[in-house]
């Protein structure tokens, strides 16, 4: 009987407009009859030959749902309004960054070489396996790698090049070039780049603001207090501890709030303070008050900063007094702490008892900080 039987589904191929598809598939529908290269197919056979490259043309390219549902609503006619919020979010920052890519291509000079562009290390990574030879570093931080040879890396909106090398780097002798870039180095090391131009050498193993404490002096109070040391002494030899870099930031454009004149920091902290951070930094949001023109010239010229701190003795722990940048461009710049929205400060919670200080942090149980533990999981070593 009729009833039980299947009801065959409906075939594009059994419509010959684009009124007619979009009368009887969804945007959903036919994007998956893109993505099976049926779309293609019958957009060729019923005369749309040219909306049939296109569609080709952005499967090849890797476009993503979004960019190729925003491509059927153009070639189909549909509203806009077709797409999710997120969707159009998504595309958004597709175009926006295809405008960026215009105006690199402007930069480039009508030579032989062959050019690509890099706005993540992911970017950067396929460029160098498609054997690019000269490579815009754009607006991010990069590592890159020093055993490929005869490679110009060139810096747009500030790029950083993170070099964690600990013996000296000869790029003459690499034949690599640096041009128009920040080159934040871990230790100190020579970095010999006569044929590189215009880069800025972002020293984070310099003693920046004075004598900072030894790795002994700072892995003497992180294991507390001595034998026999009352907690007077201890407190003491704490607040001694100053100018201690426990974790590094990378400056971002996007951070900065021109309405409360400050950068939202997003620390990389050092595994040594793992015991004080649990109870210092989980949970809390940190930033730092810095005037436009005074934001604009850091970012210009120190996009990538070493974190220091100060310490003091409270409630039976070590904590964290003070945490401050230390710029040359534009001395010292104090780090201010926000827990659930309120200015948290070690120096105004006298008022509190020992266990609120302490354990305020830690209310939410989240002990040490999912995103610190994951930053130290990834790392290669101790820093």
């Amino acid at each position: 009987m009729e009833d039980n039987q299947d009801i065959a589904e409906k075939s594009l191929f059994d419509f010959y407009s684009k009124r007619e598809a979009t009368e009887n598939f969804s945007l959903d529908e036919l994007l998956n009859f893109a993505k099976q290269r049926n779309l293609q197919e019958w957009l060729a056979e019923n005369f749309y030959a040219n909306e049939a490259r296109k569609l080709a043309a952005a499967l090849k390219n890797d476009s993503s749902d979004a960019e190729l549902k925003l491509l059927i609503c153009k070639i189909f006619d549909l509203p806009i309004e077709n797409l999710s919020e997120q969707e159009l979010q998504e595309i958004s920052s597709v175009v926006e960054k295809n405008h960026r890519r215009e105006l690199y291509m402007k930069k480039i000079p009508g030579d032989d070489r062959k050019y690509a562009f890099a706005e993540t290390q992911g970017e950067l990574v396929k460029a160098l396996r498609d054997e690019a030879q000269v490579i815009y570093l754009c607006g991010g931080e990069f590592r890159i790698p020093l055993h490929k040879r005869g490679i110009t890396y060139i810096g747009c909106e500030n790029a950083v090049v993170d070099l964690d090398s600990e013996e000296d780097v000869n790029l003459d002798e690499l034949e690599i070039i640096l041009e128009d870039l920040q080159v934040f180095i871990h230790n100190p090391i020579t970095l010999h780049d006569d044929k590189s131009k215009n880069i800025k050498i972002l020293d984070g193993s310099k003693k920046v603001l004075g004598e900072r404490p030894t790795l002994k002096e700072i892995l003497d109070i992180l294991r507390g207090r001595k034998i026999f040391e009352s907690p007077e002494e201890f407190k003491n030899r704490a607040e001694n501890l100053r100018m201690a870099a426990v974790g590094k930031v990378l400056l971002e454009e996007k951070d900065y709030n021109f309405d409360t004149a400050q950068f939202k920091i997003q620390p990389h902290w050092d595994f040594e303070y793992i015991s004080v951070l649990k109870d210092f930094a989980a949970d809390k949001n940190f930033s730092a008050t810095i005037r436009p023109n005074d934001a604009e010239a850091l970012y210009g010229n120190e996009r990538k900063l070493q974190i220091f701190a100060d310490f003091t003795y409270r409630g039976g722990k070590l904590t964290i007094l003070n945490l401050y940048f230390a710029t040359k461009t534009l001395g010292k710049i104090m780090i201010e702490t926000f827990l659930r929205g309120k200015n948290f400060s070690a120096e105004n919670s006298e008022e509190n008892s020992a266990e609120d200080f302490i354990g305020s942090s830690c209310m939410f149980g989240l002990g040490y900080g999912l995103d610190i533990i994951a930053d130290y999981e990834n790392r290669d070593d101790w820093a």
